[in-house]
């Protein structure tokens, strides 16, 4: 199969996918492109173990998730860039409400504090349910949980 015939069979497939996994069209042209450009450099990696289709979507699954992560990474860098300069007052006020939120945290059970903890540090939840041995939508409900009571013992103690 040549590279222009693997790229007009495939690529209405795998912009397809891209776009329903990111809702972004612009990000699934581009994670497109990328995939096929990788895809004929190590075409000769491809051991017919799995369809074609299969493998193409992979190499884009991969391509996004490494794309999430370095917007992950890049947006506390950009956030420390901007040009927003808090004043003293809200710079106080965030800091307390970090605290209160913090020790409302310590005050948790083990597996609660945990899962809130690595949620805000970026884990996604996914990683939390492997973290703990447990699975993504264990994860997600119990951060839903524990952020609402934070929540609420927050506001009450205002």
């Amino acid at each position: 199969m040549t590279p222009e015939q693997l790229y007009r069979d495939y690529y209405g497939l795998v912009y397809g996918f891209l776009l329903s996994l990111s809702g972004d069209r612009h990000l699934s042209e581009e994670l497109a492109g990328e995939t096929f450009h990788r895809a004929i450099r190590h075409f000769d990696r491809y051991d017919g173990s799995c369809k074609l289709s299969t493998w193409l979507c992979t190499i884009a699954r991969n391509l996004l998730v490494s794309e999430h992560r370095r917007r992950r990474r890049q947006a506390p860098l950009e956030d420390a860039l901007s040009l927003y300069s808090p004043s003293v007052e809200e710079v106080v006020i965030d800091r307390d409400t970090a605290e209160r939120i913090l020790a409302l945290a310590r005050g948790l059970p083990e597996e609660k504090r945990q899962v809130f903890l690595l949620r805000v540090w970026g884990h996604s939840f996914r990683e939390i349910g492997e973290a703990l041995g447990k699975s993504e939508t264990w994860a997600r409900v119990t951060f839903f949980r524990v952020k609402q009571e934070i929540l609420e013992r927050l506001e009450g103690s205002k």
